[in-house]
């Protein structure tokens, strides 16, 4: 009987814990279900009818509609979706408190086995994106008095004439607060899974000829920068196109500027000399001042050319006249893993997106393969129009390593210019792959982190602000995630500490526990004025041959001076540890954070360990690392 009592308790805490850890794994495996849950409260909210909104099924377009009725306004949506109850009463609300909007459009998401999935949440009005492809989605209202009597065709070309009476009244600058062409910011379709590509493929039309001055700043590269010019001269279409080649050395050695000077003399480049400290702001104002092309290229020496239409392509976009810069997609050399698509300006500053991930995956809704208006691209590879460029003021020489290019493109956002990134045009990019913010020295970082003081200090309303990056995205990565945070995201959210009481327990080391501890070290501040006052933990455990569900752990932080602390973890879903552990029980949860207050441990180096203990038995297990740090 004793037995039995004693298998049926074990059974219960057991089906409690695996309870917990399902639900947890779920819930950390389902982000836009979090963030629904604490943004979609307009659900519960009551809207007054709305009788001047009218419903228009965009594929009835096809057959031919006739117009009646053109004072009120004209929600046009896909039949395929599910439009949310309230829709027409929420774009009613819209446009009531919205009067200078003409055109809105939804944020929409997938519904795939009776789960929503796949949010595509939309940025600021970006003429260049929607030629590119028909980014405005599957619910789009419009004020009825644009409409034409009558209309046969797709719904894409009717959004293209419609917009283009918008824009033909009035240009909409980049920076202006109250565009007549605007998101509405809420879900209010829901769409069946798709493969569809709405993408363009828009012909460049031929231009007189134009000169490009092309400007290279080069130290003691000759090797890397003959790639770079030759791949320059050789693969490029330069039909209507003439280079000028400028590059910019600061203070190569002896040995080097002769070979460069030799090169200059076989490539026709101008080459520049003057010995000075690293300044690239600096440097490319110096090869600007040397230019005579109606358009600069910005271009790093590491920079290799792969396909022959990338600057008619580039230069379709820069001779628009409301484009200020146009960069190019970058990828690593000899992989598919993207370097650069474009910038973003979120919370903890501006950000390469989707950086390091694949680019034979498409990702969020083709950000990665379309063209994009976007906040900024990098100077890497940048194109614009001299006098644009003499406009926003130039690279700004009191930045002389970071965020000079993000500056650039701030200035030009500041006087109305859309910043345009092209996912069809793609460079190899020879910066290491290793590199990283991991990486820098703490005087280097402190350095990254007074030129971005400075950058918002000349642009403060941009700080945490990107139009073409929809409020409902994440402010916290350089992924397109719903604008939600798990509790190991949050930088000031701080586990348990206290004193530990006893010796270590090296009883319990059986070599079952493993334990890969990624970080054990100070948390890089993010804004220059922060102080350094947290010490972050993360990697990842579990126990060999075990269900790890059954576990709570624990981390034991070992000083030398014989001070111990143990520290409460938060657990993380790691599917990179699933996918390597395929034979492990229930690890979906392997991954462990912790964030501590400096000030809350003793001056003292300490070493990591860890505790696991069995909540079904009284089985603890112990394992040390190597990892240590220092307060």
């Amino acid at each position: 009987m004793v037995g039995k009592i004693k298998a049926y308790v074990q059974k219960q805490l057991y089906n409690r814990c695996y309870n917990r850890y399902v639900a947890e794994t779920e819930r950390q495996k389902d982000c836009y279900r979090q963030w629904a849950l604490l943004h979609e409260d307009w659900k519960k909210h009551s809207y007054p009818a709305s009788p001047e909104v009218t419903l228009q099924a965009m594929d009835a377009l096809s057959d031919g509609v006739t117009f009646t009725d053109h004072t009120g306004i004209t929600l046009f949506y896909d039949t395929r979706g599910i439009l949310e109850e309230k829709a027409a009463a929420v774009v009613g609300a819209f446009f009531r408190e919205n009067p200078h909007v003409l055109v809105a459009y939804a944020d929409e998401d997938v519904i795939e086995e009776g789960l929503r999935v796949d949010p595509w949440f939309k940025p600021q009005w970006s003429p260049d994106t929607l030629l590119s492809f028909q980014y405005m989605g599957h619910a789009v209202a419009v004020r009825s008095s644009l409409l034409p009597d009558a209309y046969t065709g797709s719904f894409y070309d009717l959004l293209l004439y419609i917009t283009k009476q918008v824009t033909d009244q009035k240009w909409i600058k980049a920076n202006d607060e109250k565009k007549p062409i605007a998101p509405i910011g809420k879900v209010l379709i829901h769409m069946p899974p798709s493969t569809e590509d709405d993408a363009r493929k828009s012909g460049f039309n031929l231009w007189n000829r134009v000169t490009i001055s092309v400007i290279i700043p080069s130290k003691d590269n000759p090797d890397v920068l003959k790639t770079c010019i030759s791949s320059l001269l050789e693969r490029s279409d330069l039909s209507n196109i003439t280079l000028e080649i400028i590059v910019v050395d600061n203070g190569s050695n002896e040995d080097n500027r002769k070979r460069l000077e030799e090169m200059s003399a076989s490539f026709n480049f101008r080459y520049v000399y003057e010995a000075q400290p690293f300044n690239f702001s600096k440097m490319c104002n110096l090869g600007v001042s040397k230019a005579t092309g109606t358009y600069l290229l910005f271009l790093n020496d590491d920079m290799e050319i792969m396909q022959a239409d990338w600057l008619q392509l580039l230069l379709e976009k820069a001779k628009e006249p409301h484009v200020g810069a146009v960069g190019a997609k970058l990828i690593y050399p000899d992989t598919d893993i993207i370097q650069h698509i474009g910038i973003t300006n979120i919370k903890v500053g501006p950000v390469h997106k989707l950086l390091k991930k694949h680019d034979g995956e498409l990702h969020y809704h083709g950000q990665n393969r379309h063209v994009y208006d976007m906040i900024g691209v990098t100077a890497a590879c940048l194109l614009i129009d001299r006098d644009k460029y003499r406009r926003a003021g130039g690279l700004t020489e009191e930045m002389a390593v970071a965020y000079n290019d993000v500056e650039l493109n701030f200035a030009l956002h500041d006087l109305g210019y859309y910043n345009v990134f092209r996912g069809d045009v793609m460079l190899y990019h020879h910066e290491s792959l290793s590199r990283g913010d991991d990486n820098l020295s703490d005087e280097k970082w402190i350095r990254l982190l007074k030129e971005k003081d400075i950058l918002y200090k000349k642009h403060p309303h941009l700080k945490s602000f990107d139009p073409f990056y929809s409020p409902n995205l994440a402010v916290h990565s350089n992924l397109y995630l719903p604008a939600f945070m798990y509790e190991y995201e949050k930088r000031d959210y701080y586990t348990k500490l206290k004193a530990f009481k006893g010796p270590l327990p090296e009883k319990w080391e059986n070599g079952c526990l493993t334990v890969n501890t990624e970080h054990a070290r100070e948390e890089k501040k993010l804004e220059f004025d922060e102080k350094d006052d947290t010490i972050w933990i993360e990697g990842w455990s579990y126990v060999l041959g075990m269900d790890n569900a059954r576990y709570k752990r624990k981390l034991l932080l070992a000083g030398s001076k014989g001070q111990i602390y143990e520290a409460a973890v938060l657990s993380r879903y790691r599917k990179d540890v699933v996918d390597i552990l395929p034979d492990e029980t229930n690890v979906a949860l392997a991954g462990f954070v912790c964030r501590i207050p400096k000030q809350d441990l003793a001056p003292d180096t300490y070493r990591v360990a860890m505790v696991a203990s069995d909540m079904c038995s009284t089985q603890k297990l112990y394992r040390m690392s190597e990892k240590t740090f220092t307060v």
